[in-house]
């Protein structure tokens, strides 16, 4: 018997109960024969490689989604300077830097010199539905030898009453721009604060204050620069021309 024929008969003896026929080339038989087989068999290993391949397909394109959402969580670098706490967001230029514009008031001069210029703070106005409490920020900004400004961080209050007796918009020491511009932790008081402290290495350090000339009850302040690690300012604490201590609002600071 060739093997053809033993590969018939194997087919016949699996037929179920009542199937026409008592074999191959009988007058009610099921009428198989090896083109039959052999074209079948074609077609079922047809459907699965492409069942495989699309199961291939299915994985690699899962895989490519897992990665390009890894590659970009939730990136905010789109989303507007007031909502995002503290930062002013990056300028449309893709520079990274907050939008130029006017300053409310006079330019408060910091007398830290870097490259290219000198950090100075200003007062800018916001209008925000999101923010109803909300009306102005202060900006740092690098002002050049030829007077011309350009802003680095501007930080503002996020929730509540930007205007509430307290601190608020404090902004961590940062190193911004390119060419990078160092620039120290900064914030302002709303209330009369004769003298802002804090801790930092340590010891206790004392800011640098200068009245907003646009609204005499906002006291702008910074700190100097500091490039020992740990000697970040913390515990702010303001007191009145009394040495009374007055209240501490929002005192931590934020990281743009």
């Amino acid at each position: 018997m060739t093997d053809l024929e033993t590969f018939r008969q194997a087919l016949k003896a699996c037929d179920p109960p009542g199937w026409p026929g008592p074999g191959p080339g009988a007058p009610h038989s099921s009428a198989l024969d090896a083109g039959q087989i052999m074209a079948k068999g074609r077609s079922l290993r047809r459907r699965r490689r492409l069942a495989a391949a699309g199961g291939s397909l299915c994985l690699a394109a899962a895989a490519f989604a897992a990665v390009t959402s890894v590659g970009h969580p939730g990136r905010s670098s789109a989303v507007p300077a007031l909502s995002s706490p503290h930062s002013a967001g990056p300028a449309a230029g893709g520079t990274g830097r907050p939008a130029a514009r006017p300053a409310e008031g006079r330019v408060i001069l910091s007398g830290i010199r870097v490259a290219g210029g000198e950090v100075v703070f200003y007062g800018v106005r916001i209008h925000s539905h999101q923010l109803p409490g909300v009306s102005f920020g202060i900006m740092a900004a690098l002002r050049g030898p030829t007077g011309g400004l350009t802003p680095e961080v501007e930080t503002n209050e996020t929730t509540g009453s930007g205007s509430s007796a307290g601190f608020h918009a404090v902004e961590a020491a940062s190193s911004v721009g390119s060419p990078a511009v160092a620039i120290p932790e900064f914030g302002y008081y709303a209330g009369p604060a004769a003298t802002i402290t804090a801790r930092a290495g340590g010891r206790q350090v004392q800011a640098h204050l200068a009245r907003w000339s646009a609204n005499s009850r906002i006291v702008i302040f910074w700190f100097s620069p500091s490039t020992s690690p740990g000697r970040a300012p913390h515990q702010l604490t303001a007191y009145s021309t009394a040495g009374h201590k007055l209240a501490a609002g929002n005192s931590a600071p934020g990281h743009g």
